[in-house]
C-alpha cells in the first residue's frame, strides 16, 4: 500500500509540474543584445548567443516568446539594422518566420495561440500574415492594398490586440 501511495504522490506531482514546463515568467534582451527568459522556478535562460535580438514579446499565455531577429545589414537611408526574420520560443524550440523584405511590426493573437506579422517595404501596402504559434503554419493573410481596412479581419489589427509586454 505505501508502495501504491508513494507512485501516485510521484505521478501527481510531476502531472502539476509539467504544466510550468514550457510557460515562461518573463522575458528580456541583455546588454549584448541576447534573448533571455526566466521561467516560474526562478531559472535564466539565455536563448541566443547572436546579439542581434530586438522588440522581445512574451505572449500573453505565456507559452510563447517572440523576439525580432536583425539583419547585419544595413538597408539604404535607413539609421540602424532592420529586420527580415521573426523569433519564436515555444516548447523547447527556437523556430523562426522570415519575410522580405522586412518585417515591420508583429503581435501574438487568440492569447498566443497565434502570432502575426506585417512584412513589406518601408513605405506603403504590406502583406499581413497569422501563424499559427506551435505549427508556424500560414493560417492566413492579406494584401493591404486589396483589403480596406474597415474590412479586414480582427487578428490584423495589431492596435490593442496583444495584451503582451515587449521589451526593446
Amino acid at each position: 500500500m505505501k508502495k501504491f501511495i508513494s507512485i501516485a504522490l510521484v505521478i501527481f506531482t510531476s502531472n502539476c509540474h509539467s504544466g510550468n514546463i514550457n510557460k515562461f515568467e518573463s522575458i528580456y534582451i541583455d546588454t549584448a543584445k541576447n534573448i533571455h527568459i526566466i521561467f516560474p522556478d526562478g531559472r535564466d535562460k539565455k536563448i541566443t548567443k547572436n546579439g542581434r535580438a530586438a522588440r522581445a514579446t512574451l505572449a500573453p499565455d505565456k507559452h510563447s516568446a517572440a523576439w525580432l531577429v536583425l539583419n547585419s545589414w544595413i538597408a539604404e537611408g535607413d539609421v540602424g539594422p532592420s529586420s527580415s526574420q521573426l523569433a519564436i520560443y515555444r516548447n523547447s524550440r527556437l523556430r523562426y518566420i522570415k519575410c522580405e523584405p522586412f518585417i515591420r511590426d508583429y503581435w501574438f493573437w487568440m492569447g498566443g495561440k497565434q502570432v502575426a506579422i506585417d512584412c513589406g517595404g518601408r513605405h506603403f501596402a504590406g502583406t499581413l500574415i497569422l501563424y499559427d504559434a506551435n505549427t508556424l503554419q500560414n493560417i492566413d493573410s492579406i494584401f493591404q492594398a486589396d483589403v480596406p481596412e474597415d474590412k479586414r479581419p480582427a487578428w490584423s489589427r495589431q492596435e490593442g490586440n496583444s495584451d503582451s509586454n515587449t521589451v526593446q
